[in-house]
This record gives structure tokens, C-alpha cells and sequence, in this order.
């Protein structure tokens, strides 16, 4: 029997039609199935739900993995007066679900769900915005335990039980940190019959944790506002007008897949554009259909030449008003879609573009129809006023990090950046290029934030070259590493001064504390906004990743082609500190320019190189996709147990993965200096 599930009913809620699609799993592609455990790995769901059990230490855990086993299971243990239940499988009709924490109190049945996402200390305003109604940042968490809180209510009414059933979140408290370090060596990543799971170590209790980290709020309020929503769940082609008739709508629709009735196809929204139900070209991917592609037919009548073109959602900060106007292509945008807009030609030589310009850019430079399509844009005089401005020798650095549910260390708050990884290279005035410095910091109990910013200050402290990021990353974290060596740094207060200093001298206050410090003569450039102003390339299409800026200028600049097509890279002629003899650039059999991060040779000769390649795609475009996967492999180096001879092939990858991500950033201030001269 085909329940609805948490998972499918949160599906539904985001699109009936992707229903059809999670109950025909087996047909059709979901790209977000990739790897789901190392997701939550990435995101701290597995240490976060193991540190919520240990505030119950009389709970039982339901670990049957079939719904009737756990069924059955659960009412046993209801039966002989149990209060407290991990995993407890609760059903109603056709309905059924999993609650991370059942509570049986003499008065009342608490419905916990457990989240890795931080709350603001206990108190249930946090849910709200200004004008009261729910924020959309919680509205999906809040609409799951919503949706438990009804099936419960049903549940327990059928076996005579009239206690009152309450919805609560838990989760990390961003206010609150951490009194004792080494948290995860308490939390373990086992391979057990085949597969990853996270148990917590024998003996320990939630005392071993020093203060709690944990927050558990009443949702209560916000549970009455989503029931007395009248507006949005009554919405086009949906046989609903509220939660509770959605809900019975999602539960009909199970009923007619089981009884072979065709599901309905609801029309598609820009919502469309975040379909996991889909291939990378709509069509067979091993074996399973793209569900996307099936609407799209099915709705709009696209054909295949409709399914090779560019999409509106491709469009640099697209709109969503184009999809109401039934645009759905790039070809169907027109000037009159965007406000003041002037035809490229006529854009002013040395004036960055506007968000607009870059937008419309975009659209004429991919139009089949337009005299602009395929041209690239790139504005040097304006590049070569800002790159006047640099000082010599130019630094790149790139940072990797994490932001742990759970802190690894004595002094953070949850969700605390920490940097554990830096690459630093050097572009001399004479086309000299040299990775220069890196650092790696394993943790396995010992903070790496302080040894990576005294050895990123003495990389960076010989001259007064400039220093670049892309994006703002590194500054945020840096801010991140000035807090925490004001608060625990290990050195003597002279290093620590110097440190802090050097932090401050390249580094900006946030907007929301501007008077921190006084910004220093050596701020970070962010090379993304360089790239911004002054260029596009039509395969990068309204992405700025540097994943897709690096493909695009190789593939525009014959200077770069005919630098690195030869095994240079690692040698006397291009030093690096993990390559050696290196080719980067190279083509495909078809003759496209190859992504160069697609030919890393150790990850792709390493057992974590499809695991990693995977978590890519399990994050937003942009610097957090950039970073997802050696952010994830090193989470996964504090938590599993692994062998010496294991971490060091996985350290030795996130060496050449951040490596490139810098020589990334050296390659494009080569393209745009070779352009200007």
C-alpha cells in the first residue's frame, strides 16, 4: 500500500504533479535522490536527530524499517504505557507517517519534529513575520508538522484517545555555544549491512554535552494560523481551499494510483524551474523518464526543438512574472520585458552593466533570432580601469569551510562558520604564476580555525599585492576566525594582535556592524563582481559560478588555450604544490572545452568521486554549490570511522579540488589582462 507520507505530502504541497512522479519512482528520474544520507550529513540532519534523542533517555527507538512492522510495533508499546517513542509509525486512512519524537504526557500527545535548522532561542514569534502572517523561510517545516499533528489527531480518535495532540520544533539554538568541544566524536558514521547510519557512542549521555544546544518550541500558534488559511492552498487546477482539504485532496490522489486511475496533471509555474523530477536535457537518463519533460508536452506543447532551447529561469535574477505572461523560452522575452533597457551596442564603454544590462545581455546574446546571439560581452575599457587600480603582485585565495548543525569545537554557536582549507596563488606582473601556499586542517579534535588564519597572515603579509576572493565567501568567514581569535586564540597577545590586524586589514565588518573596525587600505576584491561588470560568455548563461565562468573564458581566450595545452602545470614553468605536468586545457570528441574541475585526476580516481560529484548538485548554484562537496567530505572525515590511508587519499583530493578553485581565479585575471593588452 502506497501511504501519504511526510515526504509525499510536503511533494504534493509543492506541486501535485511531482506525486505522480514519487509514486512511479521507478520510472521517473528525481535528481535529487543522488545521495540523501550524505546531504544530511552535509546539513547536520543525522547528528542533530541522534542529539535529540539523548534529551530522552527513557525513549525507545522503532527501528523497523517496513510501515506495518513499525506500525505494529508502535501500538505495542502504546499499549504497555511507553511515553516516549523514536520513529513512532503512526496512520490514519490512508495516510501514515514517522514522528522523530512521540511524547505521551498524562494531559496531552507531543508531535516533535526534529530539523538542522536554527532556531531563535524557544519563543514561537520567531515563526512570523511583521504583518503576522507565517514566515516562508519556516512555512515547509511548519506545514510537516502540521500535517503529523492531523494524522495524529485521527490516529489516536480512533483507538478512543481524546487527549489534545500539540506540534513542537526542535533544533539548534544559534544563541547558544557550545561549552564542551570534540560533540561529534559522540555521534558516529558506521557502515552497517551495507549502508551509512549515524549512532550515537555507547555510554554517553546529554551530561557529556555540557549546556544544551537543543531548543524545542511550541508551534501551536503557527499550526492554527496554516488551518485557518484560506488562500494559500485554494489555487489553480487544486481540489482544495484549505490545509485540511489538501491534505484530503493528496490522500484521494493515492487511492486513485493505487485503484490505476490517471493522476492529474496540474498546469505548470515558475515553480517548474526547481522540478527534481527531471533529466539535465529532459530526456532518458539511465532508463527513467524526465517527469518535467511529460508536463511541458503535455501543457505547453513543446517539442524537442522547444526543449534544446534556453529557458527563462536561465535568465541572470529571472523573473517570475514572465511564466504568468506565458513565456517560458528565452525567444518569447522582448525588450518591453524588461524596464529602460538599451540595445547592447549602445551600452556606454567603462560603465559596469546593471542587473538589467547583464539580464538583457543574456536574453539577446542567446536569442536565435537576434543579431546579438552567440556574441560575447566584454567591456575593456572598463576592465582596464579597474585593473589599473591593482597592486602588484595580484594574491587569489579561496577558502573551504563548513557550518556545522552541531559545533565541533568549545566557543561556537550552531551554525558557526568555520574555515578548515585555504589555496593560495600568485600572479606576478610578468605573467609569473606559482602556487604559492595552502593549508588543510583535519580537525579530528583540534580547532583548525586558528593555525588556518596565522598561516593564511604570514602567506599574505610579504608585499602589499592585492588580495582576491570570488564572491564574498572568504570575507564572511574571516569575520568568523577575527571572532573567535579575540575569544580563544591559543597565541601570545602580541600574535594574536598581529593576526587579528592582518584579518582587519583585508577583511570588511558586516552591514549590521559596520563600527566593528576600521577597514583597512588592502580590502578584498571579489573577482565575481569583476566578472559582473565587465563580461559575459554565452555558456555561462545567468550563472557567475566560477565553475562556469572558468569553462567560458578558456573557451574564449586563445591566450589561455595556448598556455595550459601543454603539460605545463606542476612544473619548473607553473609550480603547484599538488599537480604535476598537468594539461587543463583540452576538448572533448566533440570539440567543446572541457571543464577543467571534470578532470581532476584524484577525484576522479578516488572512492569518494561519484559520492562528491553528487553532493554538487544537491545545492544551490553559485559559491555554496562551488564549495558543497569538500564541505561535505570533511564533515564526513570528523564523523566516520575511517582509516589512516582513507583520510589522507580524501585530504589529498580536497588539496587538488581547492587548488584548482584558485588556479580558477588566476586563469580568468590571465584572460582579462591578455584582453586589455
Amino acid at each position: 500500500m502506497a501511504y501519504l507520507t511526510k515526504s509525499r505530502f510536503k511533494i504534493a504541497l509543492a506541486c501535485p504533479t511531482r506525486l505522480k512522479y514519487a509514486l512511479k519512482g521507478d520510472r521517473y528520474h528525481n535528481a535529487n535522490e543522488a545521495n540523501p544520507f550524505m546531504q544530511a550529513l552535509a546539513d547536520g540532519g543525522h547528528q542533530v536527530g541522534a542529539l535529540a534523542k539523548l534529551h530522552y533517555p527513557n525513549g525507545l527507538d522503532c527501528t523497523e524499517r517496513g510501515s506495518e512492522e513499525a506500525f505494529v510495533r508502535t501500538q505495542q508499546w502504546i499499549d504497555r504505557g511507553e511515553t516516549v517513542i523514536f520513529e513512532a509509525a503512526l496512520k490514519a486512512g490512508h495516510k501514515f507517517i514517522r514522528v522523530d519524537v512521540l511524547e505521551l504526557t498524562p494531559s496531552e500527545i507531543r508531535i516533535i519534529e526534529v530539523k538542522a535548522k536554527g532556531l531563535d532561542g524557544e519563543s514561537p514569534d520567531q515563526f512570523f513575520g511583521k504583518r503576522g502572517g507565517i514566515e516562508s523561510s519556516w512555512r515547509a517545516y511548519l506545514e510537516d508538522v502540521a500535517f503529523q499533528v492531523e494524522v495524529a489527531k485521527d490516529h489516536f480518535a480512533a483507538l478512543g484517545d481524546r487527549r489534545p495532540v500539540r506540534g513542537f520544533l526542535m533544533g539548534p539554538d544559534k544563541n547558544t555555544e557550545a561549552t564542551e568541544s570534540g560533540l561529534h566524536q559522540h555521534f558516529l558514521i558506521r557502515d552497517i549491512d551495507g549502508r551509512n547510519e549515524c549512532i550515537i557512542r555507547p555510554g554517553t549521555t546529554i551530561d557529556d554535552l555540557g549546556q544544551g544546544l537543543m531548543a524545542c518550541v511550541d508551534v501551536s500558534r503557527a499550526i492554527d494560523t496554516i488551518l485557518a488559511d484560506t488562500e494559500t492552498y485554494d489555487r489553480p487546477d487544486w481540489a482544495s481551499s484549505d490545509f485540511k482539504s489538501a491534505i484530503r485532496w493528496f490522500e484521494e490522489l493515492h487511492l486513485q494510483e493505487e485503484q490505476g486511475i490517471a493522476l492529474p496533471m496540474v498546469a505548470p509555474t515558475w515553480n517548474c524551474r526547481t522540478c527534481p523530477y527531471h533529466t539535465p536535457d529532459e530526456g532518458p537518463l539511465k532508463g527513467k523518464e524526465s517527469g518535467r519533460r511529460q508536463c511541458f508536452e503535455h501543457h505547453l506543447g513543446w517539442t524537442d526543438s522547444d526543449f534544446d532551447q534556453p529557458k527563462i529561469w536561465s535568465v541572470h535574477r529571472a523573473k517570475s512574472g514572465w511564466v504568468k505572461e506565458g513565456k517560458w523560452l528565452i525567444d518569447d522575452l522582448t525588450l518591453d520585458s524588461l524596464d529602460d533597457i538599451v540595445d547592447p551596442e549602445d551600452y556606454p564603454s567603462g560603465k559596469a552593466l546593471s542587473t538589467k544590462q547583464r539580464q538583457w545581455t543574456q536574453i539577446a546574446g542567446s536569442q536565435s533570432q537576434s543579431r546579438h546571439f552567440g556574441r560575447v560581452h566584454l567591456d575593456r575599457q572598463g576592465l582596464k580601469n579597474e585593473i589599473n587600480s591593482y597592486r602588484w603582485p595580484l594574491h587569489l585565495i579561496d577558502f573551504e569551510t563548513t557550518a556545522p548543525a552541531l559545533p565541533f569545537f568549545k566557543g561556537y554557536r550552531p551554525y558557526e562558520g568555520l574555515p578548515f582549507q585555504f589555496s593560495h596563488h600568485v600572479l606576478h606582473r610578468d605573467g609569473r604564476v606559482e602556487h604559492a601556499h595552502e593549508f588543510l586542517g583535519r580537525g579530528q579534535g583540534v580547532d583548525p580555525t586558528f593555525e588556518f588564519a596565522r598561516q593564511l597572515c604570514n602567506a599574505l603579509s610579504g608585499d602589499d599585492g592585492s588580495v582576491f576572493m570570488f564572491s564574498h565567501h572568504e570575507n564572511t568567514y574571516l569575520r568568523y576566525a577575527r571572532r573567535q581569535l579575540l575569544a580563544h586564540s591559543p597565541y601570545p597577545q602580541d600574535e594574536t594582535d598581529r593576526i587579528v590586524h592582518f584579518i582587519e586589514s583585508i577583511a570588511a565588518p558586516s552591514k549590521s556592524n559596520p563600527d566593528e573596525w576600521v577597514p583597512g587600505n588592502r580590502q578584498l576584491i571579489d573577482l565575481a563582481k569583476t566578472v559582473r561588470r565587465w563580461f559575459w560568455h554565452p555558456s555561462m548563461g545567468g550563472s557567475n559560478s566560477i565553475k562556469k565562468v572558468l569553462p567560458a573564458v578558456l573557451e574564449a581566450s586563445p591566450y589561455l588555450q595556448a598556455r595550459y595545452a601543454r603539460p605545463n602545470y606542476g612544473s619548473a614553468d607553473i609550480p603547484s604544490l599538488n599537480f604535476s605536468t598537468l594539461t587543463w586545457f583540452r576538448r572533448d570528441a566533440n570539440g567543446k572545452v572541457m571543464d577543467p574541475y571534470a578532470i581532476l585526476p584524484e577525484v576522479q580516481q578516488s572512492q569518494w568521486a561519484a559520492t562528491l560529484r553528487d553532493i554538487e548538485v544537491l545545492y544551490d548554484e553559485e559559491r555554496v554549490a562551488d564549495g558543497g562537496a569538500a564541505m561535505t567530505a570533511w564533515a564526513y572525515m570528523q564523523f566516520a570511522e575511517m582509516s589512516d590511508t582513507e583520510r589522507d587519499a580524501l585530504c589529498g583530493m580536497l588539496k587538488q579540488y581547492c587548488e584548482l578553485d584558485t588556479l580558477a581565479m588566476v586563469m580568468i585575471l590571465e584572460f582579462m589582462l591578455a584582453e586589455i593588452r
